[in-house]
């Protein structure tokens, strides 16, 4: 595949920052955040929290301008070593161990969090933060459904706070060089973007198991329904294919596609479809119920159409004339040409397009947009450039076809009003009933 460079894959752990083209969102700033010299001074650092020490928490770790406080897990385990871990490298009694969340969020001396639970926690958490007066980076999906979607971008922006959403394909060059070509017409007029992403699982039936000493389970499941515990509930990829924790691998590793073809296709936080027609394969036994095959279909208001399938691999290749299934990626096909975005990848049609130097004569500069990273944002409160309504939109695209993949029927949706038309079934789908004590 032609390539006009490939990327380290540690970038994609980096939190990337907002623009300089937007508009300053209206921000709470500690006083910890006000030296805007640059200064590394203690009174100066960002005094960052963990919830969930879930995938890549250790982010900002060591940076000199970053100060942990505190870890909160509800697996004892985990959350000792991540003390641990934090103290190795900032010294012994610097942070705070929890089980509760709420504990960390009354303390004075946390800036921001850091979230990275199962999915059926990031609202609330978030929300609670919001309340709290914390900025927050969460971990992608944004939410488990759409209504727990529309009340965090609600509380982001009625307190203030700097948000940043863990899709990190928005902090890779050379996807956001293709977006570049797509936006500023270099293929003519985009009329149909095709998405590979990895396919979810199946499983047997598991056994019921004693709670292990040290887990707080009753706090695991949270605002989930009651379950038996059975260890590979609280796997950190199982968990994904179970439909009470999360949207399985449409939503947890999906959205980073759908985020990015948002992103490619102008519809970037502001639109959604308004036609879906998505099937999918259920298991049939076992553990997992969310669907792990799929072909989805989309219409947008401006004619452009996408088909989104699984893919059984995790490597792009040439060939996208599967009527199946697409390989991993996302392909724009334009009037004259195409791209092909992938992390760290991209090739174009026609190969001229790789010459093309994006200049003051475009329109869109997403590469110019990445001065820094949400440390940053929060220090400067900046927008970031994976702020909550992108966030909410990207994940509702997930949602509204995991929906119509439960219901095995087309769709016409509302994106304004971002609900079903003449769909009383479908519309009752996008929320769901959380356990005492927990609500939004």
């Amino acid at each position: 595949m032609a390539q006009v460079l490939k990327t380290n894959r540690r970038r994609f752990l980096q939190c990337g920052c907002g623009t300089a083209a937007a508009l300053a969102v209206p921000c709470w700033v500690p006083g910890t955040a006000l030296g805007l010299d640059g200064s590394t001074a203690p009174s100066n650092r960002i005094r960052i929290a963990a919830i969930g020490l879930g995938f890549a928490w250790p982010m900002f770790l060591g940076r000199d301008d970053v100060r942990y406080v505190a870890v909160c897990d509800v697996r004892k385990e985990r959350r000792d070593a991540g003390k641990a871990q934090v103290e190795a490298k900032q010294g012994a009694g610097t942070c705070s161990a929890y089980n509760d969340f709420r504990d960390v969020l009354a303390r004075d001396d946390v800036d921001a969090v850091y979230v990275a639970t199962p999915d059926h926690w990031h609202a609330l958490i978030t929300i609670a933060a919001a309340k709290a007066g914390k900025h927050v980076y969460c971990q992608k999906p944004l939410s488990r459904t759409i209504a727990e979607g529309r009340a965090v971008v609600d509380a982001v922006n009625r307190y203030g706070i700097v948000f940043q959403h863990g899709t990190q394909q928005r902090h890779d060059v050379q996807m956001l060089f293709g977006c570049e070509l797509v936006l500023n017409g270099y293929i003519g007029q985009l009329q149909h973007v095709k998405i590979g992403s990895p396919q979810g699982q199946v499983c047997g039936p598991q056994p019921v198991e004693p709670v292990p000493e040290g887990l707080d389970w009753e706090m695991w499941l949270g605002p989930a329904p009651w379950a038996p515990f059975t260890s590979l509930r609280i796997q950190s990829h199982p968990w994904y294919h179970i439909s009470d924790y999360s949207l399985g691998y449409i939503a947890g590793w999906g959205v980073h596609h759908a985020d990015s073809a948002m992103q490619g296709s102008g519809l970037d936080g502001y639109a959604g479809p308004i036609e879906i027609d998505a099937r999918g394969e259920f298991p049939t036994e076992g553990l997992f119920d969310n669907p792990h095959l799929w072909n989805m279909n989309f219409r947008f208001a401006n004619g452009v159409t996408w088909n989104w399938t699984d893919t059984p691999s995790w490597e792009p290749k040439k060939d996208w004339n599967d009527p199946v299934r697409h390989p991993m990626g996302i392909r724009f096909e334009g009037t004259e040409g195409w791209v092909f975005i992938w992390r760290g990848e991209v090739d174009a049609y026609p190969k001229k397009l790789f010459q093309v130097q994006i200049g003051p004569r475009d329109k869109v500069h997403l590469r110019d947009e990445l001065p820094g990273d949400f440390i940053d944002c929060v220090r400067q409160g900046r927008r970031t450039c994976a702020p909550v309504e992108v966030a909410h939109r990207s994940t509702t695209l997930c949602s509204i076809v995991a929906i119509g993949m439960l219901l095995g029927r087309k769709l016409t949706w509302d994106p304004g009003r971002e609900e079903f038309v003449n769909d009383e079934g479908a519309n009752r789908l996008r929320a769901r009933h959380m356990r005492e004590p927990w609500s939004i």
